[in-house]
């Protein structure tokens, strides 16, 4: 999974440096669970979006 993630990034043009590299592949995992979990639910329940804001909510 690490090297599907890390050549979609480089395919964009990033980089990635070595210490993100777990982080990200855990992050991948957790969506990828709920993904699995909303396309097995009643889509008229949940009514969300996802969003990823690096570094986390500066709002």
């Amino acid at each position: 999974m690490t090297e599907h993630i890390l050549k979609t990034l480089k395919d964009k043009g990033l980089t990635v440096p070595e210490h993100h590299i777990g982080l990200l592949t855990a992050q991948w995992e957790a969506f990828q669970q709920m993904k699995k979990n909303l396309d097995q639910a009643n889509g008229a329940a949940y009514d969300i979006g996802l969003k990823h804001v690096p570094g986390g909510d500066q709002s």
